[in-house]
């Protein structure tokens, strides 16, 4: 039965319109979906995204700090930085902890004459921080005045304790 035959019958005769095709060009589609995805993102995770981005922010300045304090050859400050159980790996395999790392980064063997973190990625999941990044730098043996450039990828994982962030553990690969 076609819709001409039911209007036949029906008193609302002429009073029904024909389906008319309604057309959406990409623009106009693509307009809505990220209308769309926008209100649905912002409504569901306004607050979790805050509070992620308050962390990334203290491990940013906990990661800088410990840049500067690698730099300085400051036995205090990568203390204060380090977790108790500190697993600190060195891109030639060498492993330390928190003790064998600070005196072999203070010992005045050799001096960092500069020291990059290019390309810093932090991703907070819980309590716990996973940072990565590219690391130049240039060391001067105290020896003999060598200067020695490094090219590494490292990767941090650094713990909450209480409000602040420690550096649970490192590991460098060569570039």
């Amino acid at each position: 039965m076609t819709l001409d035959k039911v209007a036949r019958g029906c008193n609302t005769r002429g009073k029904i319109k024909k389906e008319e095709t309604m057309i959406i060009n990409r623009r106009e589609l693509a307009l809505s979906t990220l209308a769309v995805s926008t209100i649905a993102i912002t409504a569901s995770g306004a607050m979790p995204a805050q509070a992620a981005s308050a962390d990334e922010e203290a491990v940013a300045k906990k990661v800088e700090a410990f840049r500067l304090a690698q730099i300085a050859a400051d036995p205090k400050a990568l203390g204060a930085l380090c977790w108790d159980d500190l697993s600190y790996s060195h891109s030639s395999g060498k492993v330390e902890d928190k003790a064998t790392f600070i005196a072999n980064a203070t010992d005045g063997k050799s001096k960092f004459l500069s020291i990059e973190y290019k390309d810093p990625t932090i991703k907070v999941v819980g309590p716990a921080a996973i940072v990565r990044f590219h690391w130049v730098a240039e060391q001067e043996m105290a020896a003999d005045g060598k200067k020695v450039p490094t090219n590494l990828h490292i990767l941090m994982n650094w713990q909450k304790q209480g409000d602040d962030w420690k550096l649970l553990s490192r590991a460098a690969t060569k570039l």
